[in-house]
């Protein structure tokens, strides 16, 4: 049932085929909460808050994007993540850019430029309320500023998220990086992870580069985090405008998918490099099989996620990516 519900996604636009998946997760998340066990009492995040550790059920997880609104983390987690990533959020809701603004292309991959599209703290943490304590894997909130928002001021829209959803959430990623957002990639700096180290919550903190930045650049930023007590790493890496520009003739916007994986794989290679043993990785970019999650290991990121692979492939790559890794429960401590 669930590949040939895939295929028919596949047939309509993307952003149409993605509001329909949502549809039909929510559906499955009804079934589940009525007819399913689930873990209500012993969900990662309240198990392991006093031992300051993060418990991940395997070591692929969802990268941000899907689950925008925190409205379907757990029929996903059903399907076989060991986390999933939340958002992007920002403070005040928004509506992100004009339409069309996804496109799929050859091979495998997806444009987008949505412009963090999503309902607001407000209602996303009412939403990670309703159905957190459902559900056994940890949760991941990915932040971003508002585009109305200057840069300048930024970090009070960070500070703000991270008190609003510090108590329903076991860990965030730092999006400072996404191609959508006006002037966003210019807080890719060591003065704005200064200022994230001023009011950063006592949780586990990622940082969410892109592979845009020239390596030069990123080493400065690895080893900002590697000094750091306030971030536990990396995730590497966001969607890439050159790509965007330079394969598909698109100005606008930021590519995933099979294109991406190899630059992806360099900057994780040079991440674990800087990084030795002390900080983690979360690797993100053109993951589409089990061989190319094991390079990402192999490079070093202790963390796999998904998502453009995931939107071609469907659950059954979650199936095969985990069996692949044979890995237990990997736990981090922070």
């Amino acid at each position: 049932m669930l590949f040939f519900l895939h295929k028919i996604l596949l047939l309509l636009p993307p952003e149409v085929a993605h509001h329909w998946a949502i549809f039909l997760l929510k559906l499955y998340q009804k079934f589940i909460i009525l007819f399913l066990e689930t873990k209500k009492s012993s969900s990662a995040a309240l198990h392991l808050k006093e031992v300051r550790k993060i418990r991940f059920g395997n070591r692929l997880g969802l990268a941000a994007g899907f689950d925008k609104n925190a409205e379907v983390f757990l029929p996903l987690s059903h399907l076989g993540f060991g986390f999933i990533e939340v958002g992007t959020v920002t403070p005040n809701s928004q509506e992100g850019n004009p339409k069309p603004r996804i496109w799929r292309e050859s091979p495998d991959g997806l444009i987008n430029q949505m412009g963090f599209n999503n309902c607001g703290v407000e209602q996303f943490k009412k939403n990670l309320k309703k159905n957190r304590l459902h559900c056994s894997v940890p949760i991941l909130a990915n932040i971003g500023k508002n585009k109305i928002t200057p840069n300048e001021l930024a970090i009070q829209d960070y500070k703000s998220l991270f008190s609003m959803l510090a108590p329903e959430v076991d860990g965030f990623v730092v999006n400072i990086s996404s191609p959508n957002t006006v002037g966003l990639r210019e807080l890719q700096s060591i003065a704005f992870l200064e200022h994230l180290e001023e009011v950063a919550p006592q949780k586990p903190l990622w940082v969410k580069l892109s592979p845009d930045l020239d390596m030069d650049v990123l080493k400065e930023l690895f080893l900002k985090i590697k000094s750091s007590q306030c971030f536990l790493g990396c995730v590497l890496t966001n969607t890439s405008r050159q790509i965007a520009l330079q394969e598909y003739g698109r100005a606008e916007g930021g590519y995933s998918g099979e294109k991406l994986f190899e630059r992806s794989l360099e900057c994780v290679a040079l991440c674990r490099e800087i990084f030795n043993e002390k900080k983690s990785i979360i690797a993100v970019g053109g993951i589409n099989s089990v061989v190319r999650a094991k390079k990402m290991r192999q490079e070093g990121a202790d963390l796999i996620e998904l998502y453009t692979g995931f939107v071609y492939k469907g659950p059954a790559l979650v199936k095969e990516i985990v069996k692949g890794l044979a890995d237990e429960s990997f736990e981090l401590s922070f």
